[in-house]
């Protein structure tokens, strides 16, 4: 005869029946088991993370420098005139620039380097041609920032002779070494005299 719950004995109680489940011992092995899985899962995550915004901070160094030069570019190759000058430690470079349309029409462009600030580069486009003049303090809310973080990378941001224009930018990318960006820029056209530019 058997009953529910447990095996009859001889001359004595019923037995259990021996039940099913973890004992202590085998759930704290399995807890430190699913521990160390979800260290190791934890350090991947952090560390892709880590690389992630390493990578986020130097392609964003690497597209703000490239706006800058190609600024540059784009301005000198198109001018008639390039000037360039050295202002205590800022940097002011204006050029006479032809437009995109037909009949061209002559614009002015400068670009601002200060290390102000940990270091920005503005420029400034006036269409029709018409005087920049380097700015002072309050003057640069009517510039454009292409990006800030640069520093020299090496020479002057700009530099140059002789309608040929060199852009050596340093552009600080967090905790990862700065971008540098080398660039230069030669005029297409013999100078002319720049006026009303300058």
């Amino acid at each position: 005869m058997k009953r529910r719950g447990g095996v009859p004995r001889a001359g004595g109680p019923l037995r259990p029946e021996a039940q099913e489940g973890f004992t202590l011992v085998e759930l704290l092995i399995y807890m430190l088991f699913a521990l160390v899985v979800l260290s190791i899962i934890g350090g991947l995550l952090i560390s892709s993370l880590s690389i992630e915004r390493d990578v986020r901070s130097a392609s964003t160094a690497a597209d703000t420098g490239q706006l800058i030069s190609r600024s540059v570019q784009v301005g000198v190759r198109n001018a008639s005139y390039v000037a360039l000058q050295n202002i205590d430690d800022t940097q002011f470079l204006l050029a006479r620039t032809a437009g995109t349309t037909s009949p061209v029409v002559w614009a002015c462009q400068a670009w601002f380097f200060t290390p102000a600030g940990g270091g920005t580069v503005y420029t400034k486009r006036l269409s029709p041609a018409a005087v920049i003049a380097p700015p002072t303090g309050a003057a640069l809310t009517s510039w454009i920032k292409l990006g800030d973080g640069v520093s020299p990378g090496g020479t002057p941001v700009f530099g140059g002779v002789d309608g040929r224009i060199t852009v050596a930018l340093a552009i600080d990318a967090g905790e990862n070494l700065p971008v540098s960006i080398n660039s230069t820029a030669t005029m297409r056209t013999l100078a002319t005299r720049s006026d009303p530019c300058a």
